[in-house]
């Protein structure tokens, strides 16, 4: 079995976050519409590679049972200790003995991205002599020493911030957490506990969005990070013809849009936004137009599938926005109606939805009369 598709991912967090303040653990307050626990638990359950994840939690708390994780079979919840390094022995003793790596993540860094743990678990690969990596960043502020009543600067490149998640191999780790525990000692991290019991362990980059919530200025300075936007931009030629439908509104005019589906350029629009915001492929993709069963193929089936592939990652439509560019027909009568349409489809309120039209001010081939063009911009959200 390649190791690099047999990990378990170690979430310590039963602190209860006194510098942050506040009745409810940092852990689970919200940042968009997830919580703090959540964004850090359901990154690696969407990877593949990811065996398990094992959270550490005080086991008088209840909140983790409200956890969109709780029920998934590749999470498991044991009881955390006093110490970080307890809450971190405590849940390696849960991880299935078949996994060759594990990796420890903070709970409070909830904007770690995968391809810079793909980059840590390849840095560790490449060295058959380390049993660790962990990331780094520079000290980029001033740094003074507190030395009895003395305040006394010191040389910021002689220092680094330590950053998670730290990934080694379980069977040192296992003996690293071992022998702090026979000598009573608790470490701040798992890197130091590696090197303490003598193994040699990598330093990488880290990366700066990867923050540590520490104090609630630090959520509420980067909850812009919590953002899923996308944009869908699609144009086609008109022809002579009975009508058109935007929106699934039919507009009853004398040309027809050419096109190799139905032709209903809003919600082609729409869905490549969609798809966009959730990384995903656009419809082109899904939908060939060399495949001839999507000849003259229903716009509808192409959005419902764009919703079935958010819906796997557990994604939802939050609001929409799009304008539609033609100098003919005229779209104001029909913007009511679209709307009211596009919130039945994409089942959400229609104060969500934008729907502007504009012309090019008779230039081009739009502004000739000639063809339409829709630009749609899409945000998400988690299932509620």
């Amino acid at each position: 079995m390649n190791p690099k598709d047999n990990i378990a991912v170690i979430i310590p967090a039963a602190g209860s976050g006194s510098r942050f303040g506040g009745s409810t653990p940092k852990q689970f307050l919200n940042i968009g519409d997830e919580t703090v626990l959540e964004k850090s638990v359901n990154l690696f359950l969407e990877m593949s590679s990811i065996k398990e994840v094992i959270v550490a939690i005080n086991a008088d708390e209840d909140l983790i049972k409200s956890q969109s994780f709780y029920e998934n079979p590749r999470a498991k919840v044991v009881s955390g200790g006093s110490s970080r390094s307890e809450s971190v022995f405590n849940a390696l003793e849960a991880v299935d003995e078949t996994v060759e790596i594990v990796a420890v993540h903070d709970a409070a860094r909830p904007w770690v991205k995968k391809n810079h743990f793909e980059d840590l678990l390849a840095q560790l690969s490449n060295d058959e002599s380390a049993q660790g990596v962990f990331p780094v960043i520079p000290v980029t502020d001033s740094l003074r020493m507190k030395e009895g009543d003395k305040i006394i600067p010191v040389d910021r490149e002689n220092f680094l911030h330590v950053q998670t998640p730290q990934i080694f191999y379980r069977q040192s780790l296992q003996i690293a957490l071992d022998k702090l525990k026979k000598e009573n000692l608790h470490l701040s991290d798992e890197s130091q506990a590696m090197e303490h019991a003598g193994f040699k362990v990598l330093t990488a980059p880290g990366e700066r969005s990867n923050i540590k919530i520490t104090y609630i200025e630090d959520l509420a300075s980067h909850l812009g990070n919590d953002q899923r936007i996308g944009r869908g931009v699609d144009f086609h030629r008109f022809q002579q013809g009975d009508g058109l439908t935007l929106g699934d509104v039919f507009i009853d005019c004398k040309l027809s849009i050419m096109a190799h589906s139905d032709g209903d350029i809003v919600l082609h629009a729409i869905s490549d936004a969609l798809l966009g915001a959730a990384g995903l492929r656009d419809i082109g993709y899904y939908f060939p137009d060399t495949d001839k069963e999507n000849k003259n193929l229903s716009s509808l089936k192409i959005i419902e599938k764009s919703l079935d592939l958010l819906k796997e990652k557990g994604l939802q439509p939050k609001n929409i926005d799009f304008v539609i560019v033609c100098e003919q027909p005229k779209i104001g009568p029909y913007v009511d109606q679209i709307k009211k349409s596009l919130g039945e489809i994409l089942s959400i309120e229609e104060s969500f939805i934008g729907v502007k039209a504009t012309t090019t001010e008779k230039m081009g081939v739009i502004g000739n009369g000639n063809g339409i063009a829709v630009y749609a911009i899409a945000s998400l959200k988690k299932f509620s």
